[in-house]
């Protein structure tokens, strides 16, 4: 799919949540090819090269109509918290639309589950708001979000998804707000509880928690579907910084590894050999809570 190098307007820019920044740029010829799932990487400054790289960030809302995308955000250091002093009506250069995207169910599935983590909701709304599209079609299929977070004040709104017919379930690691744990707690109980049994799932959030989703999908023999976080530092598979072990397409006595920004970032969580990885980032299924 071709990418494009575009000055982008920055239309308007609003915190969501405790570090959280939701900002939205007008790049129309970015935005005419560009699909849930997806990423660009924005340089931050326009003076300067601090930072000197580029920072990669998945297309959290698309307006196609409008010639304009939302990315979120979480201010985790210099880059992140200069975008987040970025004015409306400035430019940023942006390239985009990178990688692979998201494919809605085969026909014959009728229930899907989305799982994010942290700022893993990002690709997640606009994919959810898709998915919302595809249920109205058959009365029949039903999409759920589990939706986990650190604690209440850096849960992003879901009201959006929540309007367009999505199940939405929601927990916090010290259970300030809805259940009590991690998003793979929240899943794993509510699925339990309500007898949802979903017949594929698509996730996004830290490698940790993908990991755990991956081992709790296989054990449940279903289909999963993620969106891999990963440093970048070109977003076309240059730099090779953002390679991951994953299973051989031919030659299992070989190692091999993909890269998120080129064959990703979203992969089937079979391809990904996750106990390869040092430190093998696996968390507790639960929490002790008070």
């Amino acid at each position: 799919m071709p990418k494009t190098q575009e000055k982008a307007r920055l239309l308007e820019t609003r915190r969501v949540a405790e570090d959280t920044h939701r900002i939205a740029l007008y790049a129309p010829r970015i935005t005419a090819t560009a699909r849930p799932g997806q990423f660009v990487m924005v340089r931050i400054t326009s003076e300067g090269t601090d930072p000197l790289l580029n920072r990669p960030f998945s297309f959290h809302r698309i307006h196609k109509d409008d010639g304009l995308f939302e990315i979120l955000f979480r201010v985790v250091g210099r880059g992140t918290w200069l975008l987040s002093q970025r004015k409306e009506g400035e430019t940023l250069e942006v390239i985009g639309p990178l990688g692979n995207f998201f494919t809605l169910p085969p026909a014959h599935e009728e229930t899907v589950a989305l799982v994010a983590g942290g700022i893993g909701i990002a690709p997640m709304e606009e994919w959810g708001h898709r998915l919302a599209q595809w249920a109205r079609g058959d009365e029949a299929r039903r999409v759920y979000l589990f939706y986990g977070a650190r604690t209440a004040s850096e849960v992003v709104p879901t009201r959006r998804l929540e309007r367009k017919g999505v199940t939405t379930f929601i927990s916090t690691d010290d259970g300030t707000l809805g259940r009590c744990g991690t998003a793979l707690d929240l899943l794993d109980q509510t699925c339990r509880d309500l007898s949802i049994r979903p017949q594929r799932l698509y996730s996004c959030g830290p490698l940790a928690m993908q990991a755990a989703v991956a081992t709790w999908a296989r054990q449940q023999n279903l289909p999963a579907v993620m969106s891999l976080e990963s440093v970048m530092a070109c977003g076309i598979g240059a730099c090779l910084g953002c390679a991951l072990p994953a299973v051989p397409p031919d030659d299992s006595s070989r190692i091999h590894y993909v890269h998120v920004c080129k064959e990703g970032p979203v992969f089937d969580s079979r391809k990904i050999l996750w106990e390869k990885m040092e430190p093998m980032p696996v968390r507790p299924l639960s929490f002790v809570c008070s």
